[in-house]
């Protein structure tokens, strides 16, 4: 995405890190660094933001997506019920594994709706700080 789209790295670093400047990145880089100080309940609330997670469709509340299912049920789901926005799918290359156990994968980011899904995808997703989210969604469906 970012070798294409010079913004969109950006975008992703200040919806984790909730805004680092480039004047920030610049101090930084020039050796100056940052000293911890007291923490405070203001402080330790503004770590109260996004992160970038990886779900399996093997198991787990998306599950059921993983079996021929199409990129834009998983997606519309997930954003619905859990609050996650969907942003790549981790997919194996092939399904057998090497002699010491690895199995190759590569990334697919942004794929089309109609893509196919697969069991063994995990799905690279910007998960929301509330982790009440997922209280909320089996509330819902009661």
């Amino acid at each position: 995405t970012t070798y294409f789209n010079q913004n969109a790295l950006t975008l992703i670093r200040s919806l984790i890190t909730g805004g680092a400047t480039p004047e920030l990145e610049l101090i930084l880089a020039e050796g100056a660094g940052l000293r911890g100080g007291y923490s405070t309940p203001e402080t330790l609330a503004n770590r109260d933001r996004c992160r970038v997670g990886q779900i399996s469709l093997a198991d787990g509340p998306l599950s059921m997506y993983g079996e021929g299912r199409k990129y834009i049920d998983l997606f519309v789901a997930a954003l619905r019920n859990y609050g996650m926005l969907c942003i790549g799918i981790y997919r194996l290359k092939d399904g057998t594994a090497t002699l010491d156990g690895c199995y190759k994968r590569y990334v697919i980011t942004n794929p089309p709706f109609h893509f196919q899904l697969l069991p063994t995808d995990l799905i690279y997703v910007i998960l929301q700080y509330d982790t009440r989210i997922e209280l909320r969604s089996k509330k819902r469906k009661k």
